[in-house]
């Protein structure tokens, strides 16, 4: 039991930050999200998805942005 608990309280998630073009400039993996900037949570750290938009099946559904108040999205 206590070493469930142990590794729950350790567990990372992905995080990639998105431009103001949805593009990927950044991947970190971290226990909080991220407090500045538009951060997206992922489901992997893929190097791959630096400078491009993010393919759909990797953002995780159902979260909230860790800040979306700073930058905003532009659809094309």
């Amino acid at each position: 039991m206590f070493a469930l608990r142990l590794f729950q309280s350790r567990q990372r998630k992905c995080y990639a930050q998105l431009d103001q073009q949805g593009h990927c400039v950044a991947l970190w993996e971290m226990h909080q999200p991220p407090t500045e900037g538009n951060w997206v949570c992922v489901t992997e750290l893929n190097s791959r998805w630096i400078g491009s938009a993010l393919p759909s099946h990797a953002v995780v559904p159902n979260q909230p942005r860790a800040s979306a108040g700073r930058w905003r999205l532009q659809h094309a």
